[in-house]
């Protein structure tokens, strides 16, 4: 198979990327279908033009590498979801206001002309205002500015020479056409019409008031334990534990506790409810024992170790707590703005799934279910397996965060 060495996006013809070009007309720099697909090949295209424009006497880098990356550039970025918000949508919600009649003038000045593509003074300004607030002010040198309108026309030239040489053929290239094409088709038909600010007051309202126990959490404390066979096992082994810090405590339990599910992680329960149930479990986990929970709520501060061992079961326990978090209620106020990006989200997304329920009635696809059996997964790499306790969505056995993303401000963690 052929090899794209250059990456992009009008180095595709008339004929795979599904356009006509009326003859005789010049062909625009068409923001629209390369910024997508320069975003996707950035890498491997900025390799390319390197190659043309190192400074003399410096390494240059090989075609080979610069082939290399983007193939695995494209591949990664075409297994994404095209329908997915990208995080300009999500952090701007609308399009760019827009320009006058006499801005839009300005902008279609043609700066340079390569074959029938032509380069305005907006492709320019455009390629700016994608770069970061503090790289923008290098353009304020007349000699960088040469430099960047430079090399949009080196990259035409490139993307000339791949056009001319079929590199627009390569099922890298045309996988990555559509999936940019998908992108556009979401960007133009769904987040130009559906925008976070469609989202009204009264529907954020109506929400709050629908999942109330979602902004509220009620107290939680977090405790290990050292589960051993005997009372007297655990009364020999409690003044130690007492004077145990966070650290000497977890040592203690990965030597002497029986509860092998705890064991590895130094004891570790978790956060819990005074009903035992964890941090972010299913409703068909296990929750702590009753008499774990009552131990744990029962010690006054953070750090501390309940008073006896309590029986759990056949056997005894020595629990230390070490963190607690307050009942806490989320106001409307505070928790308008995360109502606000999920709704919109689902509504983004139903309108989504309603277009493409109509595109199947109206394509029904060919599908060959059977031959699901066919498909052979590669098995893991030697040396890679899951971790301990990460299966079926749980957390690894040595996540201290117990489910939890982070820990709260409010936490009184036992200092380790």
């Amino acid at each position: 198979m052929r090899q794209v060495q250059v990456a992009d996006p009008d180095a595709v013809s008339a004929r795979s990327a599904g356009r006509l070009r009326a003859p005789g007309r010049r062909e625009t720099f068409a923001p629209m279908s390369r910024r997508p697909l320069l975003a996707l090949f950035g890498v491997a295209s900025a390799g390319a033009l390197a190659l043309t424009a190192a400074p003399e006497g410096a390494a240059q880098p090989s075609a080979m590498d610069a082939r290399s990356t983007m193939e695995a550039t494209a591949m990664e970025a075409t297994a994404m979801d095209p329908t997915a918000p990208t995080s300009a949508m999500v952090a701007e919600g609308a399009p760019s206001p827009a320009r006058s009649a006499a801005d839009e003038a300005r902008r279609a000045r043609v700066y340079a002309e390569v074959g029938e593509v032509t380069i305005t003074v907006g492709d320019i300004e455009d390629a700016i205002a994608k770069q970061s607030p503090f790289l923008r002010t290098r353009y304020r040198d007349p000699r960088r500015l040469r430099e960047l309108a430079d090399s949009l026309v080196r990259f035409e030239l490139l993307a000339r020479a791949a056009e001319e040489r079929d590199y627009d053929e390569n099922p890298v290239v045309v996988r990555a056409v559509k999936q940019i094409a998908v992108q556009q088709l979401i960007e133009r038909e769904f987040d130009r019409r559906i925008t976070r600010e469609s989202i009204t007051d009264e529907e954020i309202q109506a929400y709050y008031d629908a999942h109330a126990d979602e902004f509220s959490r009620p107290e939680m404390v977090r405790a290990s334990h050292i589960l051993l066979a005997s009372r007297d096992d655990a009364e020999e082994l409690l003044n130690e534990a007492r004077d145990a810090d966070a650290r000497g405590f977890r040592q203690l339990a990965r030597e002497h506790s029986i509860d092998t599910e705890t064991k590895l992680r130094g004891g570790d329960l978790r956060y819990f409810t005074r009903d035992g149930r964890a941090a972010g479990a299913r409703e068909d986990d296990t929750p702590v024992d009753a008499t774990l929970v009552e131990a744990a709520f029962g010690v006054e501060e953070v750090g501390g170790v309940a008073r006896e061992p309590v029986r759990v079961g056949e056997h005894w326990s020595i629990v230390k707590l070490t963190g607690r978090r307050p009942a806490e209620t989320r106001s409307l106020e505070q928790a308008s703005e995360g109502i606000r990006l999920r709704l919109w989200r689902e509504k983004r997304q139903n309108a989504i799934d309603t277009f493409v329920s109509e595109l199947r009635q109206a394509h029904p696809p060919e599908m060959h279910a059977d031959r699901m059996r066919a498909i052979r997964l590669d098995p893991a790499a030697p040396g890679e397996r899951l971790p301990t306790g990460a299966h079926h969505g749980r957390p690894a056995a040595g996540d201290e965060g117990g489910g939890d993303e982070s820990e709260s401000a409010g936490d009184q963690a036992a200092e380790d």
